[in-house]
């Protein structure tokens, strides 16, 4: 084991599902809530999963937007099944 693996700190990991156009919002929200100490606060975004870590408190934040979203923001219909309530005849 290399001496960085065996100092990392535990962090406490959150993954969250978020509705397309909600990106702004979790990122505004993780940012209120480390309001102080923004300055350490790095976030990285994609087009489908934004990650927020702050390192002075060690928390992390994982947003991705849900499958379903996904595939309507691109055009996709829906999956085969997707409406249907559990244990209806299919």
């Amino acid at each position: 084991m290399r001496k960085n693996e065996a100092e990392a700190p535990v962090v406490s990991d959150h993954h969250s599902m978020i509705e397309e156009g909600q990106q702004e919002a979790a990122i505004g929200a993780f940012l209120l809530a480390h309001q102080g100490h923004t300055r350490h606060v790095e976030v990285q975004r994609s087009a489908w999963t934004v990650c927020c870590y702050c390192e002075h408190c060690e928390d992390v934040r994982v947003y991705e937007v849900d499958n379903e979203a996904r595939d309507r923001a691109i055009g996709l219909p829906p999956w085969p099944g997707a409406n249907k309530q559990p244990g209806s005849p299919r």
